[in-house]
């Protein structure tokens, strides 16, 4: 047996995350509220990046007989403790490995992941569920959520956090210019102003959780409707958990446990009430990402040089 102790630093990023989860009583209520609908007394449940283990008791609660609760993280050691201090430990089988290398040997009736990120797929969550219908999923079985869909809009966000012309500053005379390229073929987690917006959102991809994807693409022409400048795009999710149950990040943001992420342009572009400006966001397995405002079009692929090994 391997025996691992997480640094304090990485045991505070881990609590304060975790603790940050649990206080948006808008994520957390929607998600008991869907799993107490989905849940049937008996039922099989995997709970796909567990966590802190609040959705597996949640199932328990909801009356399953058996959790199989995955996380490939040490913060399901601490998932471990509390279903021991809450009892559910009898019932909860708990896996420290990614779920693709795991084994289920009983159908599973209900599959719930909150493994949305800022923009709803770049926590490859397409690709995980997925492989866990295919692999666990008795037909007819649930899964929550059930649609998860991006919204985009052109955005005017002059933001420090984002402000990749610092790398054309010369800054301490060295230039630096070079990581300008780095800085906007990145993308960033914020909080969007709602009076930065463009124009209205538009849903861009729209995914039933199940179904093989593992390539998302979606690209709309927008309508602006103030005279401003481009920024970049500004991109959220809208997931429905189940029937009538759905939670949001839109602008303002109610789930405060998610900000937006913004792609950025690599040069601002002045526009005016009345243009037509296409957006474009397409990702493979939420790790590479590519995204066009205009005639600008960025990737991840540059957003950091590649490691070269000796």
């Amino acid at each position: 047996m391997t025996i691992r102790k997480l640094s304090n630093g990485s045991a505070v990023d881990a609590l304060a995350y975790h603790r940050s989860l649990l206080r948006d009583g808008v994520r957390t209520s929607a998600y008991r509220n869907a799993i107490n609908a989905a849940v049937r007394p008996g039922d099989v449940v995997v709970d796909l990046g567990c966590g802190s283990g609040i959705l597996s008791f949640f199932a328990c609660r909801a009356g399953a007989k058996r959790v199989y609760a995955i996380d490939e993280l040490p913060v399901i050691e601490l998932a471990r403790e509390l279903a021991y201090d809450n009892g559910f430990e009898d019932r909860i089988v708990f896996v420290n490995r990614s779920s693709f290398e795991v084994m289920i040997e009983e159908p599973v009736d209900v599959i719930v992941t909150e493994t949305m990120g800022n923009n709803g797929f770049d926590e490859q969550i397409a690709r995980a569920v997925a492989h866990a219908k295919r692999a666990w999923l008795r037909d007819g079985g649930a899964i929550v959520p059930r649609v998860v869909a991006m919204y985009a809009a052109p955005v005017e966000e002059p933001t420090v956090e984002v402000d990749a012309s610092f790398w054309q500053s010369i800054p301490f005379d060295v230039d630096m210019s070079r990581l300008h390229t780095h800085a906007v073929n990145a993308f960033y987690a914020l909080n969007v102003d709602p009076d930065a917006l463009l124009a209205s959102a538009t849903p861009l991809i729209t995914l039933n959780l199940g179904d093989d994807a593992p390539s998302l693409r979606g690209a709309a022409g927008v309508t602006i409707m103030r005279d401003g400048t481009l920024h970049g795009i500004a991109a959220w999710f809208r997931a429905e958990l189940i029937d009538g149950i759905t939670i949001s990040n839109a602008p303002p943001n109610a789930c405060v446990s998610w900000k937006q992420s913004f792609f950025p342009m690599a040069q601002p572009m002045r526009v005016r009430r009345g243009d037509v400006v296409h957006i474009e966001v397409q990702t493979f397995d939420g790790i590479e990402w590519r995204w066009r405002a205009g005639d600008f079009e960025q990737s991840t692929l540059y957003g950091f040089p590649f490691s070269r090994q000796p």
